[in-house]
């Protein structure tokens, strides 16, 4: 900068003002700064040292647990940070997307390696929030953690959910779930009574026993897919009904798992809505599109009012339940029993 400014005849904070605040200079001056700049090999400011200058990124990362890869095949988180990313363009924000294991050195590592003003995290318990707000950060969690999170109650629309299949008929009941923490080398079937023993104090999610409570049957099993996608959820679908080919319906906990349970179901010949019912769990186009009975979760909303808790942290309130809504489509349907 300061070879720049000698050879154009200016001050140092003239040459800086032409890249950060060019309403100080004439448009044709911060040109010929620019144009000078250029031919130099200078491009502007470092964008480390410019954070450390301003105090901040102008940028929000959003923590996911599984990679990315999995992240842009997901329905739900691809509207959910379309609703972010709505909140951030007015004010020229950035998005940074961050792939987090659950564990404390991973998270320590990726605080270390990125540079934001705020973090959001799609799963509630992930360790990394507890080091963002050490770290005097904002934080938003994608569950009813910590002082500030968008949700919906998660445990209403898994009854709400469970009790229209409970209705149906349906008692041999298969629930479809991803992984909570770390992914698995092959699905993993097993009777819920066993799964809930496994698991830790904070954990099943609160849409899964949302789920048992609305089915009331003693006939419940759990599988549990290696992914969050649609090919994870098939494999773990035709694992389950290998094992129980007396299953009635599979309550998914994500659409994702839903349209891989879909997949399933037709290699086998089989229809939802007439052999099996399915369900899925979030509302997106894609399960509008396949018919499928869900959770409408308001992934876009989510993501919006997350980024404006992270934007201004003076918004209130600060705890944001939002409403969901049951959809019915043609994927559930009532047990017909043989005659």
């Amino acid at each position: 900068m300061s070879d720049v400014a000698e050879v154009m005849g200016v001050s140092t904070t003239t040459v800086s003002n032409a890249f950060s605040r060019p309403d100080q200079l004439s448009p044709e001056l911060r040109d010929r700064i620019l144009t000078r700049a250029a031919k130099m090999g200078y491009y502007g400011p470092h964008v480390a040292g410019r954070v450390l200058k301003q105090g901040h990124a102008n940028a929000y990362g959003v923590v996911f647990m599984d990679t990315l890869s999995s992240a842009f095949d997901d329905p739900f988180k691809m509207q959910w940070l379309a609703g972010f990313s709505d909140a951030l363009q007015p004010v020229g924000a950035s998005l940074v997307l961050m792939a987090v294991a659950p564990d404390m050195q991973s998270a320590a590592q990726a605080l270390r390696n990125t540079l934001v003003d705020g973090i959001a995290v799609t799963w509630a318990t992930h360790p990394i929030m507890r080091m963002v707000r050490s770290q005097g950060l904002p934080v938003v969690a994608g569950g009813p953690q910590g002082p500030c999170y968008v949700t919906i109650d998660e445990h209403a629309a898994g009854q709400e959910m469970g009790q229209h299949l409970h209705d149906m008929g349906h008692d041999q009941v298969c629930i479809l779930t991803g992984p909570v923490a770390h992914t698995t080398p092959k699905p993993s079937i097993t009777t819920w009574n066993d799964y809930i023993a496994g698991q830790k104090p904070h954990e099943p999610w609160q849409r899964l026993t949302g789920l048992a409570t609305g089915l009331n049957t003693t006939s419940l099993v759990i599988a549990q897919a290696t992914h969050w996608t649609r090919t994870s959820g098939a494999e773990a679908v035709s694992a389950a009904l290998d094992r129980y080919p007396h299953l009635s319906a599979i309550a998914c906990a994500g659409d994702s798992l839903a349209l891989g349970a879909l997949d399933a179901l037709h290699t086998r010949g089989l229809i939802a809505g007439r052999d099996l019912a399915v369900t899925g769990f979030d509302g997106t186009d894609d399960a509008e599109e396949h018919g499928l009975t869900t959770i409408d979760a308001h992934a876009r909303e989510q993501g919006t009012r997350a980024a404006q808790l992270l934007l201004d942290p003076s918004l209130q309130p600060r705890r944001v339940v939002l409403d969901h809504h049951l959809i019915l489509r043609q994927s559930s349907s009532r047990l017909t029993m043989p005659s």
